[in-house]
């Protein structure tokens, strides 16, 4: 019976090579020795690395040469004083006293506050519609994602420290996402500083060199392995931590921290090592949390990005509905109607 099985899902398992798919004990295809041996993972890199930044030459009219410069360069962008004032101050008050349905997400020994601000949950608040809407920003994204793409939007509501129970926090150790080009942003409503965890990054860790190449070579033999050979402790999903040798022998720094006033716009492109920093106090950090992520494999952008934003939402939607039963069996997940919590008390 598991022969059949395996031979049932082969095809979608061959399939998923050419997707975003990244999970090296999920599909034995992107987990075969032999495969990645003769390159697969190395050769997935590498093509969605050039078809990233084809699209991203067929977009530069969306940002200006200097923002496109410094994202090449660097890997993200930081935007000071991005939304004027009064607007930004609005956004902050309608984001504090949101009453509303909100998922609690265990991350370790951090609480994970999300509302997933979809075009029903955007009803009664004025001030996130227009950042969804805000077209100096969309452009910023579109562009950075490579695909046109308008992300998924969220209210985030981060405290470190907040569950005396847990493991550690795994956003805490240095990785990157996954194996191709992709962005995470924030608008931070709190400033991010080193008591409440600030977001960290090694500038230029997103660029495909040789060194990094090998680095990905091993890693994929690595995450190859099955049965006992495989440490309980690895991350098997193709988000791949890197320690001070690795970055050392890839000619990487470590991590700076980006220690940022509220309203502060953030883009990271997520293919590069970042991690959570650790927080030293339990104060919360709100922010507007946004993601993109699509098939890095199709050689085109969408032409019609708010259609195609509605689509992946109606997807995400249901992706959400069939997680959150296991999630909530594990005691990850938790939904409720309430406010955030902006308070540093432990419970």
């Amino acid at each position: 019976m598991r022969m059949l099985r395996q031979l049932s899902l082969t095809p979608l398992w061959l399939i998923e090579v050419f997707s975003w798919a990244k999970s090296f004990q999920a599909n034995p295809v992107i987990g075969s020795k032999l495969l990645n041996t003769l390159g697969l993972h190395v050769a997935r890199v590498i093509v969605a690395h050039g078809l990233f930044v084809f699209r991203q030459r067929l977009l530069w009219r969306l940002a200006d040469s200097k923002d496109r410069r410094a994202f090449a360069s660097q890997g993200y962008l930081l935007k000071h004083d991005f939304l004027p004032q009064s607007q930004f101050l609005a956004l902050k008050r309608e984001a504090e006293t949101y009453q509303g349905a909100l998922r609690d997400e265990v991350e370790g020994d951090t609480l994970a506050q999300r509302v997933y601000l979809t075009r029903q949950a955007l009803l009664g608040l004025p001030q996130c519609t227009a950042l969804t809407e805000h077209r100096g920003l969309l452009r910023l994204l579109r562009y950075c994602s490579s695909k046109n793409r308008i992300p998924f939007f969220f209210l985030e509501n981060l405290q470190q420290g907040h569950l005396k129970r847990g493991s550690r926090d795994s956003q805490k150790d240095l990785h990157c996402d996954t194996f191709h080009p992709c962005i995470k942003a924030w608008l931070y409503l709190d400033p991010a500083e080193l008591h409440n965890g600030p977001f960290e990054f090694i500038p230029g860790s997103h660029r495909l060199t040789w060194g990094r190449v090998r680095w990905e070579y091993r890693q994929s033999l690595e995450a190859s392995l099955r049965g006992k050979l495989r440490d309980p402790a690895r991350y098997w999903d193709g988000s791949f931590r890197v320690g001070d040798a690795d970055l050392a022998e890839m000619g990487l720094t470590q991590p700076i921290a980006m220690s940022v006033p509220a309203n502060t716009l953030l883009i990271a492109n997520v293919r590069g090592f970042h991690r959570r920093g650790e927080a030293t106090g339990q104060s919360p950090r709100l922010s507007v949390w946004m993601q993109s992520r699509d098939n890095p494999f199709n050689p085109l952008f969408t032409p019609f990005p708010k259609l195609t934003a509605r689509v992946f939402e109606w997807v995400w939607i249901r992706h959400l509905a069939r997680e959150f039963p296991r999630k909530e069996a594990e005691g990850l997940w938790k939904g409720r109607t309430g406010q955030f919590v902006r308070h540093p008390n432990v419970p």
